[in-house]
């Protein structure tokens, strides 16, 4: 069996293959100071050390090691660079599934078709915001929608679950819906598909800013499966938003939110001086 190497060894490895300190460091999406102290043994490197083991044996990183958080969950800030004004900052968290796919580019649809009616449709949407490209994605994922909604017949329902990639390659799956439901969503939304779908994304991870990254691909995966005595009655009660546990994203923004009103509170409460 061959001993697991320690991630001074991994870096030394790769180092050997003509991968600079600078190199490693934009992989692991870290300073190149953190590459150098695990070189130089200053720092055991632990958490780098799978993704490094998977640079040594396929040549790319595919799960950038999480940031560290806090006892309350918060990111740890880190040292800043040496021209900026502050002293540390808070890092964007880069844990994740990340693509190195080409992002953006013109408007595409492709659709695969499966068994029993089932279907995978990928639309690429360009990165600019104001593109019109992005208009024609939104309205091509409302008709596929609406197309699986149509499709549900007296003994089956159409589920699709979508899988989202972001201007900086990271791909990430939202919440699994039923057709009618999701498209439900999507008008109480205004209508814009990819802009509801970034609201579902911000539920699910405190580390991704959805103000800066643009969705720049959607996966939808259709499929049939049976109606139950559930879905009748959600149905019959018009689709309600069914309770379910709050998100660490949603719990954190709950826990601010108090905590700012409850600040308030207190000021308003103070007497004149």
């Amino acid at each position: 069996m061959t001993e697991k190497r320690s991630a001074q060894e991994l870096v030394q490895f790769l180092r050997g293959r003509g991968i600079s300190t600078r190199e490693l460091a934009d992989t692991l999406q870290r300073d190149p100071r953190m590459v150098r102290k695990i070189l130089n043994g200053e720092t055991s490197g632990a958490l780098y050390g799978p993704a490094l083991e998977e640079l040594a044996d396929t040549g790319r990183v595919t799960h950038i090691p999480n940031r560290r958080r806090g006892k309350s969950g918060e990111l740890v800030r880190v040292r800043a660079k040496a021209d900026a004004k502050q002293k540390s900052v808070t890092p964007r968290d880069p844990g994740g599934v990340y693509t190195d796919a080409p992002q953006g580019g013109r408007m595409q649809v492709s659709t695969t078709f499966m068994a029993e009616g089932g279907r995978q449709i990928e639309v690429r949407i360009p990165k600019g915001q104001q593109a019109k490209g992005r208009a024609a994605a939104d309205a091509e994922l409302v008709r596929q929608i609406r197309n699986a909604a149509k499709g549900q017949s007296h003994t089956n329902q159409k589920k699709i679950s979508a899988t989202l990639t972001f201007a900086n390659g990271r791909v990430m799956q939202i919440n699994e819906y039923n057709a009618s439901t999701m498209l439900q969503r999507v008008k109480e939304a205004g209508g814009g598909t990819t802009e509801w779908m970034r609201g579902e994304s911000k539920n699910r991870y405190l580390n991704l800013d959805v103000s800066k990254e643009q969705i720049t691909g959607v996966t939808l995966t259709v499929y049939a499966d049976p109606k139950t005595m559930q879905y009748e009655t959600f149905k019959a009660a018009g689709r309600p938003r069914i309770p379910r546990e709050l998100t660490k994203s949603e719990i954190q923004r709950q826990a601010e939110k108090a905590r700012l009103e409850e600040q308030r509170r207190r000021r308003g409460g103070r007497r004149p001086r």
